[in-house]
């Protein structure tokens, strides 16, 4: 085992916000450790499918020190987003060091310390530790009832590159986020027939409203009551996305806030989603019930899954693409008791500080209506100087 000397800030993580608050320590005089799990800085985007682009627009989606040129467009492409995180490090004036996989952050009390250990048995001390790991660490597949029976192939949404190498495939899209009704919606220009497994009804509204970025609209709603901004939303949906009800996909029956808060999910932004469901390219289906072998069961429509209606289809896919959302690990990678909710998310944010755990922080783990990355720099920017004055006063 390695023994490093005491840094005074560890970042785990160089994604968006690990790089962000680098920068900004580098900014204020500390030269941060970095450690990044992947081969190369931007790896994590590099490997996002084809023709991706940000939902939140070039102006909304500037990092510390790091703005999207106006070549970029009004929605920067995902190679456009590698090339910033990419050079992030040398405009900086830091270095990230790569393929390096943390298993384990423990604080010792004794030395008042925090201890970080690798995969690899390197370990890594440090006076702070900034949990920059993203809320798409770990891909989740449910155990659905049968899924080691089936004979086609299950892939996860964050391991989905392609739609053309689903040419002639019959495939099943289980989940309603963004990233599933994108797939879903790429897919019906190849497959053969695009199927999607809905367990809550999504809150569908447009990526831009009068050519202002829904998140632009989102910076102010965050200020307003709850119930006026479901209200107001709700409304909005009506008006520019229509009623799919005919078309398998009811009105959501939990209120966009409350949805949010539950399960950190924000509303499908992809425009083209809405007119595929309605052109009937995308067939809406209920939550999966059993797998055996090449059948898929589901129940028949969303509403049966809201109103325990047992009503169920039986589905032969090629293919099925989980976009079911990440589990991010903290419990088992943060040895703090308590730090996480029973769903795995950080009890602490931005420069909060959770008791028994002087200096440890975590960025980029909220996703709201105002924008991540936009939030990200802001962040980055709190812990940053919070961290500045706790270690200059050490």
């Amino acid at each position: 085992m390695k023994t490093s000397d005491i840094h005074d800030v560890a970042v785990v993580g160089a994604g968006p916000s690990g790089l962000s608050v680098a920068y900004e320590l580098t900014r204020m005089g500390f030269t941060p450790l970095v450690l990044e799990r992947t081969p190369a800085v931007g790896d994590v985007w590099r490997n996002h499918y084809d023709d991706v682009r940000l939902n939140t627009g070039r102006f909304f989606s500037a990092l510390s020190g790091s703005e999207f040129p106006r070549s970029a467009g009004a929605w920067p492409a995902r190679d456009q987003v590698v090339q910033l995180l990419e050079t992030f490090p040398t405009r900086g004036n830091f270095t990230v060091r790569t393929g390096i996989e943390i298993s384990k952050v423990h604080y010792d009390r004794e030395r008042d310390i925090w201890l970080i250990m690798s995969n690899d048995n390197q370990q890594f001390e440090s006076r702070a530790v900034v949990m920059a790991i993203g809320t798409c660490r770990i891909p989740v597949i449910p155990e659905w009832t049968g899924i080691e029976t089936f004979s086609g192939k299950i892939v996860h949404s964050s391991k989905f590159r392609r739609a053309q190498d689903y040419t002639g495939k019959h495939v099943l899209v289980v989940g309603s986020g963004n990233s599933a009704a994108e797939i879903a919606s790429r897919l019906t220009e190849y497959a053969s027939s695009v199927t999607m497994s809905i367990r809550t009804p999504p809150h569908i509204l447009p990526k831009s409203i009068c050519g202002i970025p829904f998140v632009g609209w989102g910076i102010w709603l965050k200020h307003l009551p709850h119930n006026f901004i479901d209200i107001l939303l709700d409304f909005l949906q009506r008006r520019t996305t229509g009623d799919l009800t005919a078309y398998g996909l009811p009105f959501p029956a939990i209120s966009l806030t409350k949805q949010f808060a539950e399960s950190n999910v924000v509303p499908i932004l992809y425009g083209p989603f809405a007119n595929d469901v309605r052109a009937g390219r995308i067939k809406i289906v209920g939550p999966i019930q059993k797998i055996s072998k090449e059948t898929v069961e589901v129940l028949s429509t969303v509403e049966s899954a809201l109103n325990s209606d047992q009503a169920t289809t039986a589905l032969q896919p090629d293919v099925i693409i989980a976009g079911t959302g990440f589990y991010t690990g903290i419990p088992e990678l943060v040895q703090v008791s308590g730090i996480a909710d029973e769903k795995g998310r950080p009890r602490i944010w931005s420069d909060q500080e959770f008791e028994g755990a002087p200096r440890l922080y975590f960025i980029g783990q909220v996703n709201p209506l105002s924008g991540l990355l936009r939030e990200i720099r802001f962040e980055a920017s709190k812990i940053a100087r919070k961290i500045s004055k706790q270690l200059r006063k050490k």
